[in-house]
């Protein structure tokens, strides 16, 4: 049923594993591959968890608060494509957005895993786009 800091939130209340826990899992991967955070990092206790983390800087900073090595990437990216910089901005935030669908606390206001397909398609489409263009 899955790893502490990965497992959803009704696996408290049952034992049986289900897909909307899956997703959950996914969209607690995303956030991790995003933040460069684990779940069980040391800054996260009682009341910050990475999705809390993830939710309180979504608009505003999240794009400072994503992993250094994916900032760089991106710094990379835009220096050789400056005009594709909003668009690859817009691609991490809907990335973002993505995790954040995956992780509701409850599991029937979540994705399931063929609307995070469909979503991740787009926004790869979308980056793909926009750096064809340059």
């Amino acid at each position: 049923m899955g790893t502490l800091g990965y497992i959803a939130p009704e696996y408290g209340q049952t034992v049986r594993a289900s897909t909307c826990g899956d997703v959950y899992s996914f969209g607690i991967v995303l956030l991790e591959m995003l933040t460069g955070k684990r779940p069980t990092d040391s800054m996260f206790g009682d009341d910050l968890s990475i999705v809390t983390f993830v939710e309180r800087n979504f608009q505003d900073q999240m794009l400072v608060k994503i992993d250094p090595h994916l900032q760089e990437e991106c710094k990379g990216s835009i220096q050789a494509m400056p005009e594709a910089e909003n668009e690859i901005c817009r691609c991490l935030l809907s990335l973002v957005q993505v995790a954040l669908s995956c992780t509701r606390l409850f599991p029937r206001e979540r994705m399931n895993m063929r609307e995070v397909s469909i979503n991740l398609h787009a926004i790869r489409r979308s980056y793909v786009a926009a750096i064809k263009q340059e």
